[in-house]
């Protein structure tokens, strides 16, 4: 939400948030257990001079650049195969790759995505925890 404020408009086509909690695309509402995107696409209204409230349609359309979820599980070689096909290969110019909060080896899936795509230009990854001790053992890195 911040970068759609911050990035030139002109220059970004769009954002697309990704999480495995997002609800799925057409869904009317999301379910308890799923997040809200009502800070996305929900109503937005304005407070008038009198104390009264009139509606302004919803937020998805006052974002400088579009905001999209995407209901997608990093961890599934499916989801890997789907994005590859629907946002890597579709993009129109360079991808930034904003990895935030990323539990365990959803950090590693980001620095697969940084490195498995010559489009991807650039990755600024923020772990919450970084994957156990076992991925040590097993030999494997991952390089930027």
């Amino acid at each position: 939400m911040f970068l759609s404020e911050m990035l030139p408009p002109g220059r970004v086509e769009r954002l697309i948030l990704v999480d495995k909690a997002w609800p799925r695309c057409g869904a009317p509402e999301p379910l308890p257990h799923q997040m809200s995107w009502e800070h996305i696409y929900g109503n937005r209204t304005v407070l008038l001079e009198d104390g009264s409230f009139r509606g302004e349609g919803t937020y998805l359309v006052t974002w400088p650049v579009p905001l999209h979820t995407s209901k997608q599980d990093l961890k599934k070689k499916p989801t890997k195969r789907a994005m590859k096909k629907h946002v890597f290969e579709r993009a129109a110019g360079p991808i930034l790759i904003l990895a935030v909060h990323l539990c365990g080896t959803l950090s590693l899936r980001a620095v697969e995505m940084f490195n498995d795509h010559p489009n991807v230009q650039f990755l600024a990854l923020k772990p919450c925890c970084l994957p156990s001790m076992i991925h040590a053992k097993r030999d494997w890195t991952a390089q930027l």
